[in-house]
């Protein structure tokens, strides 16, 4: 099976925190991942994100689900930092 080409993602320690990212921008993978599986399309997502193309949000995709431990992670960092702002300005978690 050959190895699959992600050339629209890319990683910078600069951007981001390093996490995957659309090439060219500091939209995450986990970002259109989210989007994705909130029902979005990928006209939808282009849409809501005017920067990407199509073959962006399907690269994206494609590396998300081949790195899918590594994106869920981040989405849960995520999740957790927002519990802690919330918790810490006084909101409920």
């Amino acid at each position: 099976m050959p190895k699959l080409d992600f050339r629209n993602v890319e990683m910078d320690a600069a951007r981001c925190g390093g996490q995957p990212v659309v090439a060219g921008t500091r939209i995450r993978v986990a970002t259109i991942l989210t989007c994705y599986r909130q029902g979005m399309g990928v006209e939808d997502i282009v849409q809501q994100y005017p920067g990407l193309r199509p073959a962006d949000v399907h690269d994206s995709l494609a590396y998300a689900y081949e790195h899918l431990d590594e994106i869920e992670d981040a989405l849960a960092a995520d999740d957790e930092a927002s519990a802690r702002n919330r918790m810490a300005s006084g909101g409920s978690a």
